[in-house]
């Protein structure tokens, strides 16, 4: 497991490491593109992935120094930023997968254009390295700037170690715009922000939501074989509540999201962490996996209740890092526990 503290840390010294060689790298990889297109002969056009099932991995760099790997994990067959423990962004993976499968060659590029349209491929593009099951990757896309009405994207093919010689204008149809945007590095925007994430409320075991200020409302709740059993703040088994009404609750607790990653001065992050939070929710799947989460309201005295009427404050599992969330999202699980009673 690496926290997102250690992998921020890494990504930054990852990135002075490239700065300090950003110079050789686009020399070098303006050199080694113009070689290939003056030395190869293939003509290389078949972009698209047929069966994208069978891609691993892919790995996005640029010629800035950037570089990102998500890979599929084996087990779980979930999409992950290699490296690290976060899952990456499901719509992210989907639509690059979608772009993968249905990306075409819309038409040759000019040749009063072809000259520019090399050079620039060579001081700057995005590498997009696709992976089945082999180390090398099978197909390599170097993706460059959109045409000038923004239809097309200029791109060039490697198929194994072999690099086309020659760019096409690609597209993918129903779709205005430029591909490249699609193939981006900040590990941020890649990683998924959700916190549960259960569609199957039967794949939750125990629930415990815990309200710090009115601590007879706290309760958890046990399902199993399709029956839920309610315990107040004591861990006393109730037997007069609304069933329906709890097993309705469980299934909240998907697509619940962070809003935002908050990278705060660390000592305003410890006087938030060391303070009560609001209310808190730890969950216990059936492969027991333990999600915690804590809840802060924020202050603000320009509202009648001097708290922030539309974000809070959330840790998980304990982890250092301070994340913002839209009660939008969350406040559908700030029931108490009176909301069940008969």
């Amino acid at each position: 497991m690496v926290s997102s503290t250690n992998f921020i840390e890494k990504t930054s010294m990852y990135n002075k490491s490239f700065f300090n060689h950003l110079f050789f790298i686009i020399c070098l990889s303006s050199l080694f593109i113009k070689c290939d297109f003056s030395n190869q002969s293939s003509d290389f056009k078949n972009f698209a992935i047929k069966d994208t099932s069978n891609i691993s991995k892919f790995r996005i760099s640029d010629t800035e120094g950037n570089e990102i790997l998500i890979s599929r994990d084996n087990s779980s067959r979930n999409w992950m930023i290699y490296g690290t423990s976060f899952n990456a962004n499901q719509p992210s993976v989907d639509l690059l997968m979608e772009t993968f499968y249905r990306i075409r060659v819309k038409q040759e590029v000019p040749n009063s254009a072809l000259n520019t349209v090399i050079n620039r491929l060579s001081v700057r593009h995005k590498k997009v390295e696709i992976f089945t099951t082999e180390e090398l990757p099978f197909k390599t896309w170097y993706i460059g700037s959109p045409t000038q009405d923004h239809t097309g994207t200029y791109m060039l093919l490697q198929i194994g170690k072999e690099k086309g010689n020659k760019p096409y204008v690609t597209y993918k149809p129903g779709m205005y715009g430029t591909l490249e945007v699609r193939f981006f590095t900040d590990w941020k925007a890649w990683r998924s922000p959700r916190i549960f994430d259960y569609k199957n409320p039967k794949n939750i075991h125990k629930i415990s939501t815990t309200f710090f200020e009115i601590k007879n409302e706290s309760y958890s709740i046990n399902y199993q074989n399709n029956k839920v059993e309610l315990y107040n703040f004591q861990n006393q088994k109730l037997s007069n509540f609304d069933t329906s009404q709890v097993k309705h609750y469980l299934t909240h607790f998907n697509t619940i999201s962070y809003n935002k990653i908050i990278f705060e001065n660390q000592k305003i992050i410890d006087s938030i962490f060391n303070s009560s939070p609001y209310i808190s929710f730890e969950l216990i799947d059936n492969k027991n996996l333990n999600t915690k989460v804590d809840f802060w309201r924020i202050k603000d005295e320009n509202t009648s209740t001097g708290w922030d009427v539309e974000y809070g404050y959330i840790r998980v599992n304990d982890n250092n890092e301070l994340l913002r969330a839209q009660y939008f999202n969350w406040e559908i699980l700030f029931k108490p526990l009176s909301f069940f009673a008969r």
